[in-house]
């Protein structure tokens, strides 16, 4: 058996299906033999950035390792971007690729690939030999998994033609050690802060959501009289629940605002406590925080706790639950009228509507549209001004299925991640909300998802400008206008695609959207949203 042939088989028996990619001379082989001859599914993406961000979105999705595969040289360089948004989003996910001959240091698309890769990040493997290249791939899953982060594995091309013997099927993967025992005297410090607290907080983060911990914080939300928020990739973790604050830090609406400040002591789940989540630390200041999360990289990072303990979030949270109920403390929590203030929250009195003619208030628009999106959605945000709108007014029905490709500050990958969420959850409708910026990068991941007959809807945010920039080159005093872009019609370009759209110029028009908007039929589907680049909308 040839070494590529080995490769696509391992894939298969290693339960990888599908496989993201772009083809080229350095992986068209194997990706040929997984397709022919093992029967796996393959996406090819239109960019190697998309490629990577597929299985970024698919990984996140599901839980389980993303592949994605790219050729050598320029096919690896142009993933790097959306790879560094892997490494900074904790995402599990393989990236197959290629050194050029070894023979010939003079090719025209040879680069030193370690040099390149471990900048962004993430590991590195290279096996030494062809016979070598099944027990790496098996090594790099297990790393990926092990340890969170994208794992690049550079078979070199000229091992793919070469004969290996591969009879032995990949073993059982090695089951993740159980968790160390908790220090009892930082446990019994924390349950003393816990215990004492009257506006107690609870902030789960996407770790929380890795672990599954929702049951177990909740209870022990509920049991010590405690308000609940998240971080922006949890958002969705408490939905439901008459005391969830939606997103801490500085994206938090009034009401929200209010209780985290005026809260006395914050239990953290599963989040690395970033100047976002925190507003620089402003958010925190004063009160004892207590921080649990399964990677001790995570602790003390952008915050000193006054307890840091190191493990899994539902594990802890349980075991907090029954230590404190077996005390059978009072809990004297003084949270009184925070659930009535927050039924009672009016979001659209929350800011000055901007609306004119030809050109909606993004604000606005969310509000109206998230009570048109259909309740079988997965949410995925590209990143730009638009942001603030979409995190504070469109819901996540459930975390796992919600993805922010922000982690890197770049925009643009919004579009390759959703398809690969699309993939991994084909009975959700995907959203991905992507500003026209962004979308102009990234929409040709567009045509990917319709010529694999994917639900999903990219939702561009038009506002004829790079918005972020516009913002603030109007703070430094100068003039906006070198931002504005004079874009052509989202709606063409969608149909040019392959696909429907939809273009929306007031709010009436997004009152018309229903059901039948989201039917299969009509997916995927671009939704062009005109907003007005001169409003503060971070206002």
């Amino acid at each position: 058996m040839k070494t590529y042939q080995a490769l696509a088989r391992r894939l298969v028996q290693h339960g990888i299906d599908p496989l993201f990619g772009l083809m080229g001379d350095a992986n068209m082989q194997f990706i040929a033999s997984y397709i022919d001859e093992q029967g796996g599914r393959y996406i090819g993406s239109s960019h190697e950035a998309g490629a990577v961000g597929m299985a970024d979105g698919y990984a996140r999705a599901s839980g389980s390792v993303g592949v994605a595969t790219v050729t050598h040289g320029p096919g690896t360089t142009n993933t790097l971007t959306a790879l560094t948004e892997a490494v900074r989003a904790n995402t599990a996910l393989v990236l197959l690729t290629s050194s050029t001959p070894s023979g010939n240091p003079n090719h025209i698309q040879n680069i030193d690939l370690r040099a390149l890769i471990e900048p962004s990040g993430a590991a590195f493997r290279r096996p030494e030999r062809a016979q070598d290249v099944p027990g790496e791939l098996a090594q790099a899953l297990a790393q990926a998994r092990s340890e969170a982060r994208p794992v690049v594995l550079d078979i070199p091309v000229e091992f793919h033609d070469v004969e290996i013997e591969d009879t032995i099927a990949p073993r059982d993967e090695t089951p993740e050690a159980p968790p160390a025992d908790l220090d009892p005297d930082l446990l019994d410090a924390a349950l003393g802060m816990i215990a004492s607290a009257r506006r107690p907080l609870v902030i789960a983060g996407r770790g929380a959501v890795e672990s599954g911990a929702h049951d177990a914080i909740t209870a022990f939300a509920d049991l010590i009289g405690a308000a609940v928020a998240t971080t922006v990739p949890a958002r969705g973790f408490f939905a439901g629940h008459e005391l969830d604050l939606g997103i801490c830090g500085n994206l938090a609406h009034p009401v929200a605002l209010t209780a985290i400040l005026d809260s006395d002591c914050v239990i953290v789940f599963g989040a690395s406590l970033t100047s976002y989540t925190t507003d620089s630390g402003d958010l925190l200041s004063g009160k004892p925080v207590v921080h649990v999360d399964k990677s001790a990289g995570h602790l003390n990072r952008y915050h000193q706790a006054d307890v840091a303990l190191c493990g899994d979030a539902a594990a802890v949270a349980s075991a907090m639950t029954q230590l404190l109920a077996s005390e059978d403390i009072e809990f004297a929590s003084n949270r009184t009228g925070l659930a009535e203030k927050l039924r009672n929250r009016v979001p659209a009195d929350e800011f000055v509507d901007k609306t004119r003619a030809g050109a909606v208030d993004m604000r606005s628009a969310m509000l109206r549209l998230a009570t048109r999106l259909p309740s079988n959605r997965a949410i995925v945000t590209d990143a730009g001004r638009f942001l603030r709108s979409v995190w504070r007014y469109v819901d996540v029905t459930h975390p796992r299925y919600s993805a922010v490709t922000h982690n890197f500050g770049s925009i643009g990958l919004g579009i390759g991640c959703a398809t690969g969420v699309s993939v991994a959850a084909p009975d959700l409708v995907t959203f991905v909300f992507v500003g026209d910026g962004g979308g102009m990068m990234s929409l040709t991941e567009f045509n990917t998802a319709v010529r694999y007959g994917l639900p999903l809807v990219a939702v561009v945010i038009n506002d004829g400008s790079y918005g972020a920039e516009y913002s603030k080159l109007q703070g430094f005093n100068a003039d906006p206008r070198h931002s504005l872009m004079d874009w052509p019609e989202f709606a063409d370009l969608g149909i040019a695609l392959g696909g429907n759209a939809v273009s929306v110029r007031s709010l009436d028009e997004i009152d018309k959207l229903d059901e039948s908007t989201w039917a299969p039929e009509n997916l995927p589907l671009l939704v062009e949203i005109k907003v007005d680049p001169s409003v503060d909308y971070y206002a």
